[in-house]
């Protein structure tokens, strides 16, 4: 090596691949001109037909201007980068986010196919017919017999007004349910081809349906007897701290994956236009939901489905812990599965602790169908004096509701939880559920005659700091439902194994002998 280059070893790499940290390519749609290179703001292009007509390297970056604006064409940039150099799409210039604008005459306004290795940020994103609505989409990212797809990141995207058709049955065609504002979908059958470190975080997601954010993949159906000919699931799957708000049904449901981690994100207002929860996992083992909201998910007469969290079927040990549901029109948390020979669905070792539900409606937790070998433990669930049963005016709200969805429940295990119930109408229904199990449970406020038995049962004042006070904010649940001095839940509940370290609050989780203490928020001495 010459003595140039043992100084400035990066040199030698630059002079092999011609290539380290990639070119700049800036496009302004004011001032811009495609005659240009596009290697400098002053050198801008101009139109979204100069970048789709360009091969991108890894380490290259593609800059819209700040305030730019493009209408009823496609961004579909070509190349793949690396996962040390990734493709970079966003912004440069100070105002606002540069916006593409399909107005319902483009299937998707952003799209990659068969690419791996891109970062895109700081964009809005809308899609909106004035006339006749298509299955269109804001942000379609597309793999098919394509193998890993490695390092696609969504950052700090707005995606907007989006009102795709909403042609599903809920039982029906699951590409039908993939329209609306984000899709991530895998095709395919003679490769197997998934996501692989598959981030978006910090996006708004609102007023798009019939879905806001949502996975699918033709490497599903062998996942009952992991049958790796059919069974390829996604891997490195993070959604974190989006929000999500007035979306026509689902607002996110992640499909196909491995220990997928969905936290810190909020839902408001889904389940506008059809029935849907307002998030779900589906065909995924251990999936982790924590430190997320729900609120405010829509009723419409005959829907089936408007809670805040749903631990759906087709999963394996689904954990759903530390999260706030409230004002949620038809329940806070739903754990189903589909029996029948005809599905042989199957959800297994869900476990739902450490959350706080407050003033939810219909029914508080609902479990339908065969869903076997549950652990509900820990939460806080508090209802309100004026529930009511949407779906059927002439039924009391449920506390806790089980029916048949072709089968029934079998061995859910209910311990350390806390109902406070303020409800006169309120009633339990467990249906021809099998082998519940309830352990040092706290029953609190208004007993009605169906209310379960527990040999360890706790009857007294869980003394919260202020009961029905809390207000948007998981702070606020904290604030509102933490443990004063003299409360019945302290030393009353059953140091079950595996525990979590902390609890709702963020608290240390603390053993005194086999007891913890009751509920979702632990009691600071």
């Amino acid at each position: 090596m010459t003595p140039l280059l043992s100084w400035f070893p990066g040199l030698l790499l630059v002079l092999l691949t011609g290539h380290l940290f990639g070119a700049s390519y800036h496009v302004d749609s004011t001032a811009g001109d495609d005659r240009h290179d596009g290697q400098s703001p002053e050198r801008a292009w101009r139109s979204l037909e100069r970048v789709n007509a360009t091969t991108f390297a890894p380490g290259d970056q593609i800059l819209l201007k700040a305030g730019s604006r493009w209408e009823n064409v496609s961004l579909h940039p070509l190349g793949s980068g690396r996962p040390d150099a990734p493709i970079v799409l966003g912004r440069y210039g100070e105002g606002p986010r540069p916006a593409l604008h399909g107005g319902g005459r483009v299937p998707w306004i952003l799209g990659l196919q068969n690419q791996e290795c891109w970062e895109i940020r700081d964009l809005e994103l809308t899609n909106f017919s004035d006339g006749p609505r298509q299955r269109h989409r804001a942000v379609e990212i597309r793999v098919k017999d394509f193998g890993r797809a490695r390092h696609l990141y969504l950052k700090n995207l707005v995606v907007h007004d989006v009102n795709a058709v909403s042609d599903y049955r809920d039982d029906g065609d699951t590409v039908a349910k993939s329209f609306g504002g984000i899709a991530f979908i895998v095709e395919g059958t003679t490769r197997q081809t998934a996501w692989d470190d598959l981030l978006v975080e910090g996006c708004e997601i609102r007023d798009v349906g019939p879905m806001g954010l949502v996975m699918l993949s033709t490497w599903m159906t062998g996942h009952r007897d992991n049958d790796p000919k059919t069974w390829f699931p996604s891997r490195g799957v993070v959604i974190r701290g989006n929000t999500f708000e007035r979306v026509a049904r689902n607002g996110l449901l992640v499909r196909g994956c491995v220990s997928p981690l969905i936290e810190k994100n909020f839902f408001r207002e889904c389940g506008l236009l059809g029935s849907g929860n307002a998030m779900f996992v589906f065909h995924c083992d251990d999936a982790l939901i924590q430190h997320n909201e729900s609120c405010e998910t829509r009723y419409n007469p005959g829907d089936s489905d408007a809670a805040g969290f749903d631990a759906d079927y087709n999963c394996r040990r689904s954990v759903f812990q530390y999260n706030y549901s409230h004002d949620n029109e038809y329940g806070g948390f739903l754990l189903c599965c589909l029996g029948g020979q005809r599905s042989h669905g199957f959800n297994e070792g869900v476990i739902v602790r450490y959350n706080i539900s407050q003033n939810d409606g219909g029914n508080i937790v609902r479990v339908s169908g065969p869903v076997t070998q549950a652990l509900v433990h820990n939460n806080t669930f508090y209802v309100k004096p004026d529930t009511v049963n949407l779906r059927d005016p002439g039924s009391p709200p449920r506390i806790l509701y089980f029916k048949s969805w072709q089968g029934w429940s079998d061995g859910i295990r209910w311990v350390n939880n806390i109902f406070y119930n303020d409800s006169p109408h309120a009633v339990y229904e467990f249906g021809e559920s099998r082998n519940n199990r309830f352990e040092h449970n706290l029953f609190y406020g208004i007993h009605p005659a169906g209310e379960p038995r527990d040999a360890n049962k706790i009857t007294g004042n869980p003394m919260f700091a202020n009961v029905r006070g809390a207000e948007r904010g998981l702070a606020s649940a904290i604030t509102a439902y933490s443990l004063r001095a003299g409360s019945a839940a302290i030393d009353a509940g059953l140091a079950l194994p595996n525990l979590p370290t902390h609890d709702f609050a963020g608290h240390p989780i603390v053993v005194r002998g086999d007891r913890i203490d009751v509920g979702a928020i632990s009691f600071e001495k």
